[in-house]
C-alpha cells in the first residue's frame, strides 16, 4: 500500500509539472515488490519448518538461518527462494535432508560460515557453491565429498577452517587444498601416531625343583657331618694330621 502511495504521489507531481513519461518508474516498483514478495515467501518457509532466523550483529543487519535442529523437516523445498533473504552471512544445514541440487539455491549470498556436516552433500554439491567466495567456514563432516570436491574450492581464498573428518577425503586432497589456499586449517581424521611394539623379554628359566632339592639335601647332609667344637678343644684339620 505504502508503495502504492508513493507512486501515485509521483504521477500526480508529475501530471502537474506536464511531465508525461511518468509510467516509466513502474517497472522499478515491480522489481521492488516482486523482491519483497519473494522475501516474505522465503521468510515464511523457514519459519514453517521451525528454521531460527537470528542477527548476528548488533551494530550491522548480518543474519543467521540455522536449520540444524528441525534437520529431518528441512529439505530442498525448505531452501526455495532462500537467497531473496537479505544479509544472510551464516547459514546452518547440518543434519538436513537437503540434496547437492538444493545448494544451487544458495547462489547470489554471500554467506561466510556454511554447515554442511551430516547430509547427504557429495561433489556435486560443493559445485553448486564453488561461487561463495566469501566463505570462511565450512563444515563437511559426515558427507559424501572426495578429493575432487574439494577442487571446487579452489577460489575460496577467504577459507579458514574446513572439516573433513568421516569423509572421503584424502591426505593427499587434504595436503593438495592446503597448497591452494594458505593459511587454511583442515581438520580430518584424527591418526594417532604408530607407536613400535615392545620386544617381549625372553623368560627366564626356571630352576628345576628336584634339582634343588637334591643341592638342599647335600648342604643339610654335609651340615651333619661336620666335627662340632667342644669347649676348651680346638679341632685339627684333617689335611694336618700326619
Amino acid at each position: 500500500m505504502r508503495n502504492f502511495l508513493i507512486v501515485a504521489t509521483m504521477m500526480f507531481f508529475a501530471a502537474a509539472s506536464g511531465d508525461t513519461p511518468v509510467l516509466a518508474a513502474l517497472p522499478f516498483q515491480q522489481e521492488s515488490d516482486v523482491a519483497e514478495t519473494k522475501k516474505s515467501e522465503a521468510l515464511a518457509r523457514v519459519a514453517a519448518c521451525g528454521g531460527r532466523i537470528v542477527r548476528i550483529s548488533q551494530a550491522g543487519l548480518e543474519t543467521e538461518i540455522s536449520f540444524y535442529l528441525v534437520g529431518d523437516k528441512v529439505s530442498d523445498a525448505q531452501l526455495e527462494g532462500i537467497s531473496a533473504i537479505p544479509d544472510v552471512v551464516w547459514l546452518n544445514l547440518a543434519n538436513t535432508k537437503i540434496t547437492d541440487q538444493g545448494l544451487t539455491q544458495l547462489k547470489g549470498m554471500k554467506l561466510r560460515k556454511l554447515h554442511l556436516e551430516n547430509t547427504a552433500i557429495g561433489d556435486a554439491g560443493l559445485a553448486n557453491i564453488k561461487d561463495q567466495v566469501d566463505l570462511e567456514y565450512l563444515n563437511l563432516y559426515g558427507t559424501s565429498v572426495t578429493d575432487k570436491g574439494l577442487q571446487h574450492l579452489q577460489k575460496m581464498t577467504k577459507l579458514k577452517r574446513l572439516y573433513v573428518w568421516q569423509t572421503k577425503v584424502s591426505d593427499a586432497g587434504i595436503k593438495s587444498i592446503r597448497e591452494k589456499i594458505p593459511g587454511l586449517k583442515v581438520i580430518g581424521e584424527c591418526k594417532l601416531p604408530s607407536v613400535p611394539e615392545k620386544a617381549e623379554e625372553p623368560k627366564k628359566a626356571e630352576p628345576d625343583k628336584a634339582e634343588s632339592k637334591k643341592k638342599e639335601a647335600i648342604k643339610v647332609d654335609a651340615a651333619k657331618k661336620k666335627p662340632k667344637k667342644t669347649d676348651g678343644e680346638k679341632l685339627e684339620s684333617p689335611a694336618k694330621k700326619e
